[in-house]
């Protein structure tokens, strides 16, 4: 996969799921159900994840699913995009710093803006402070209780305009 090839492909999944970069750059082909439009972010051997709360399911929208349908075009037997993936590990930081280029260039943001802007869509939808949580994986997650279900989270998604 060239590097022209896999931003654009990381810009759309990465602003219509709040997703860290190193979540969707070291995703395995098994954590994304495109029939059930659904993205599972676990941590596997190549990345970790941040927190104990970033382990979640995710529903997909119609672009964010087209994306993630593309990538697989590229992927490997494993991972969904090879190219940050060595060895040692996960090299997000390879897909931050081409992502910086594509995007600064455009509209003066970083890839973490994108997440930022996220929450604060989700906020000024009047979205439950435990829900924005869980859907970006923030460390303030209550322990208790199972969460929110993939299916009341796309709600909230549909309260911002994604679908």
């Amino acid at each position: 996969m060239n590097s022209l090839t896999g931003i654009p492909l990381l810009f759309p999944i990465l602003s219509e799921t709040g997703c860290r970069l190193a979540e969707i750059v070291g995703l395995r082909i098994e954590d994304a159900d495109l029939d059930g439009r659904v993205i599972h972010i676990r941590p596997n051997d190549k990345r970790r994840l941040k927190t104990a709360g970033s382990e979640r399911s995710l529903p997909l929208t119609h672009t964010a699913c087209l994306a993630l349908s593309m990538a697989f075009e590229y992927a490997d037997n494993e991972w969904l995009f090879p190219r940050y993936i060595k060895e040692d590990g996960c090299y997000a930081t390879h897909a931050s710093n081409a992502l910086a280029k594509w995007t600064k260039r455009r509209w003066n943001l970083t890839d973490h803006s994108l997440r930022h802007t996220f929450r604060d869509r989700l906020r000024a939808a009047e979205v439950p402070l435990e829900a924005i949580d869980q859907i970006g994986g923030w460390s303030s997650v209550s322990s208790i209780g199972k969460g929110y279900t993939v299916e009341h989270i796309k709600q909230y998604f549909y309260k911002i305009g994604l679908n």
